[in-house]
């Protein structure tokens, strides 16, 4: 690429990121679509498309974009001003722009399904860090104030929430469009479709996740309390539990919670030469699931309906 072709580049990319704010104010006024776990069964089991999934998400993913570069814009300008925060929000500018260049491409071509793929791999690999990226942002934010103030801790708690939130229903579009249209598939687990297991095992994931969180606290106190796992299904009390899920959100869910109460027990029986277990109850009702993890006289519960 010669250096005159280089500079036309980078000032059509300067044009192209000087109009984020008209593109972000137009689609921020809709609603992202409301989606269930069976639509997403539904799709790509039956009427999987690549054609369809394409045209949808390149306006479902500029609208869900939109709403939360919306909301960031309107954190404190401290918070806004840090450079963790700054390289988070050039991130998301350049992710809109990338799947604005498809709002006009012809869906019926190839190439610009494939290229399509590329371009959301892409930007699911940008967007790996954002997590701890947000979180130093607050870091650096909270370092240039004198005194914290409550309501704006609990206005950015609040924006917290739904940024995460947002940032898990992204990940999940594209996730699934990835994994259904790639064109592999996972012998180990016929019953996956995209990141979803129709036939979730829950007392597996809840084993996998207790062991990981076991290793980890072995490494640092020498020492893990055991499990104590039980379950109930309403329905037929000797099937093991079965749920259409994703099981490696429920796995970091419930790691998080297994370390808290690791690290409760033992740090509250540091003179004690035995451990009291961990208990777990899995119990799968007429409409929902509950896991209920029980360690001190304490239960932390997740819910799923």
């Amino acid at each position: 690429m010669t250096s005159k072709m280089r500079f036309v580049r980078s000032l059509m990319k300067a044009a192209a990121l000087a109009n984020v704010p008209k593109y972000v104010d137009h689609f921020s006024k809709f609603s992202p679509s409301p989606l269930s776990m069976k639509q997403f069964l539904d799709f790509g089991s039956t009427n999987a498309c690549e054609r369809t999934s394409f045209v949808f998400l390149r306006q479902e993913l500029p609208v869900r974009l939109s709403n939360i570069m919306k909301e960031i814009n309107m954190l404190p300008d401290r918070l806004l001003a840090t450079p963790s925060v700054q390289l988070l929000h050039g991130w998301y500018n350049r992710s809109l722009m990338e799947i604005l260049e498809f709002l006009d491409k012809n869906p019926d071509d190839h190439r610009v399904l494939e290229t399509f793929m590329e371009a959301l791999v892409a930007i699911r690999n940008r967007h790996n860090d954002v997590v701890p990226t947000m979180a130093q942002g607050i870091i650096e934010y909270k370092d240039t104030l004198s005194q914290q103030d409550s309501v704006t801790d609990h206005n950015i708690q609040y924006f917290l929430d739904r940024f995460y939130t947002s940032r898990i229903s992204i990940r999940m579009l594209i996730n699934q469009h990835t994994l259904v249209f790639n064109g592999n598939t996972n012998p180990a687990h016929p019953n996956t479709i995209g990141c979803i297991d129709s036939m979730c095992d829950v007392t597996e994931v809840v084993r996998d996740a207790y062991e990981s969180a076991k290793l980890l606290c072995e490494q640092y106190y020498l020492g893990a309390p055991e499990l104590e796992l039980r379950q109930m299904n309403a329905s037929n009390n000797r099937e093991p539990i079965h749920i259409s899920y994703i099981p490696s959100h429920l796995y970091h869910i419930l790691f998080e919670l297994f370390k808290n109460a690791m690290r409760a027990t033992i740090e509250n029986h540091e003179a004690s030469r035995t451990l009291p277990p961990i208990k777990v109850m899995v119990a799968l009702g007429g409409e929902d699931l509950s896991i209920k993890i029980h360690h001190l006289s304490r239960f932390q519960s997740y819910s799923l309906t």
